[in-house]
Order: C-alpha cells, then sequence, then structure tokens
C-alpha cells in the first residue's frame, strides 16, 4: 500500500530533490568504504531540513522522509541523528554534526570524526559531549561510515539531561535506524534491478528467470514493509512501535543483502560495483542497539509492560 505526501511533505520532498540536483552526487569513481560528503551534510544544515522536526506544523513524520531520501544517495551524510533525535534537545545545547552512543562515551560511533557533538545514551542518564577534532581517532571500518572514537572525556565540556531523556533518545534512535535502514534498502534494491535488467547468462537477462524474480519480489515486499512500518512509527512516534520498526528491519537486514550480493555474483563484493555503499551501511546498522534482539525484547517489554 502506497501513500501520497500531503503538500507541506510534497513541497518538502521537491525542495530536497532541488537540492540534490545541484549537488550533482555519483557514485566515488574510485574504490573505497567511505563516502561521506561533507558539502551534502553542510547544505542540508544550512538549508533548514534537518531541524524540520523543530518548525510549527511539522513533525518526526516529514524529518523522517527526507531522513529516507538522503539514504538512498550513494554519499552519506549525518542526517538521521540530527532531523530526528537532535529535536529532543535545545537546540543551542548542540553543536552538529552528531554521533550517538549507547554505554561508554570511549566506544567507536558512526559519524565521530566529522561531529561536535557526542550524545551518549546510558541507562539512568544522558549525556551531550562537545567534541573537538583533535580528540577524535578514526577508526578504519568495512561499513561505509566514518567511525571515529574518542581518547578520553577530560577536558572536553559535558551537559547532562537525566534519566528522563533516556526513553526519548532511545525511542527516537530506534526511529532514525528503521527509517534509514529503508532508505539503505531501497536504493540497493534500484542497483540490482538495474544490474539483472542488464547482465545476461545463457543469452538472456538474469532478471528473465524465475527464481531470480521471485527472490526480487521478496526482497521488493521487503523494503516496502520496512519503509511503512518505519513511516508509521514516526507518525505515531510511540516507544513500542519505533521499537518494532527497528525490529523488522534488523531483523530483515541479512537476508536482504544476502540475497542482492548473490544477484550480483562476484562484481557485488568489487569496490567498483556500488552495491556496498548500501549494503555495508546496512550492516553497520545491524549491529546497533543489541541487533534485532535487543530491539524485539525492547519491543515486547514496551507493548507488555504492565503484563504478570
Amino acid at each position: 500500500m502506497n501513500f501520497e505526501p500531503d503538500d507541506n511533505q510534497a513541497a518538502i520532498l521537491d525542495g530536497l530533490e532541488q537540492l540534490i540536483t545541484t549537488q550533482k552526487i555519483e557514485p566515488p569513481k574510485h574504490a573505497t568504504f567511505v563516502a561521506f560528503s561533507e558539502t551534502l551534510d553542510a547544505e542540508l544544515a544550512a538549508s533548514g531540513f534537518l531541524d524540520i522536526a523543530r518548525e510549527d506544523g511539522f513533525s518526526p513524520l516529514d524529518a523522517a522522509l527526507i531522513v529516507e531520501r538522503i539514504a538512498r544517495l550513494p554519499l552519506c551524510a549525518e542526517v538521521a541523528t540530527s532531523a530526528l533525535v537532535g529535536p529532543l534537545f535545545p537546540i543551542d545545547a548542540l553543536q552538529r554534526p552528531l554521533a550517538m552512543l549507547r554505554g561508554s562515551p570511549l566506544g567507536s560511533a558512526r559519524f565521530l570524526p566529522h561531529a561536535r557533538s557526542l550524545i551518549v545514551v546510558e541507562d539512568e542518564n544522558v549525556s551531550l559531549i562537545s567534541v573537538t577534532p583533535d580528540r577524535v581517532v578514526p577508526v578504519d571500518s568495512l561499513f561505509a561510515y566514518p567511525y571515529g572514537r574518542l581518547e578520553s572525556v577530560d577536558g572536553l565540556a559535558v551537559q547532562r539531561f537525566g534519566r528522563d531523556m533516556v526513553a526519548p533518545v532511545l525511542r527516537r534512535w530506534r526511529l532514525s535506524i528503521a527509517v534509514e535502514a529503508a532508505g539503505l534498502m531501497q536504493a540497493a534494491l534500484d542497483t540490482v534491478l538495474e544490474h539483472v535488467k542488464t547482465r545476461k547468462q545463457f543469452g538472456r537477462a538474469l532478471g528473465s528467470f524465475q527464481a531470480v524474480q521471485h527472490r526480487l519480489a521478496t526482497a521488493a515486499s521487503t523494503a516496502n514493509a520496512t519503509k511503512w512500518l518505519a513511516l508509521r512509527a514516526a507518525w505515531s512516534d510511540d516507544e513500542a512501535i519505533c521499537a518494532m520498526a527497528a525490529t523488522y528491519a534488523q531483523d530483515a537486514i541479512p537476508l536482504f543483502t544476502y540475497d542482492l550480493h548473490q544477484f550480483c555474483g562476484a562484481m557485488g563484493l568489487t569496490l567498483e560495483f556500488p552495491l556496498h555503499l548500501w549494503t555495508y551501511r546496512l550492516k553497520a546498522l545491524l549491529g546497533e542497539l543489541g541487533g534485532s534482539g535487543g530491539q524485539a525484547r525492547a519491543a515486547a517489554e514496551l507493548t507488555w509492560a504492565d503484563a504478570a
């Protein structure tokens, strides 16, 4: 089932497409694991797209539409945390780009090499740490995001927001994972669809074989389900529904990525072919917040919190 955006959402998406067009975004022409665009990141922030959920008359759903669209690009930018988690904090408390960690502030975090603020979620507290580039050690990774870690937090400014912020931040973090995964899935699927239309075996396009069509149909169903569950979670902004959306996305990622790489054969494992720019990011999301098992437990606890 598809739903049409309302007039405000259509205007947002039209404006976003215009911005994307001005960036002339293409997959990297050289083999690389990480394709982060500082220019795109800065343009999205300067244009106000990442603060849309703070504006009167707009909501996390509008922000989620932006996150999903940007996730489909072959270049990554720090969008999901800024657009969905950031509005929970006072605007003057944040300097973006943002990075997030659960537990120790000294773990490896996505986007930390470019971040100016690190959100740390503990069991009883949420902290916001001001980050300077000289304090970040880049971490090599295969996961197509820039990763880094802090050597220490000594001397860095830390704001603490207390226990009441833990649940809202986790809710939006789960939502951001689900929405970003939806965009990544769609882009990866589009890339493979183009490949199976043009790649021939036994004198026929790969996509003409029924077995391939069946598995592609399953992949398309998975991508659509991930998207609509994520957008429903953004519309409701409900803890249990956000956890369910994250659970579904993370549970679906392993088979989804396996099948897409299978369709591309050996080409799907090379850096020259862009598929990894989406599937490796999906694998990175898979491990966040304890994997799909962690999300399933959270969804159960939030849904049946009052059960005996």
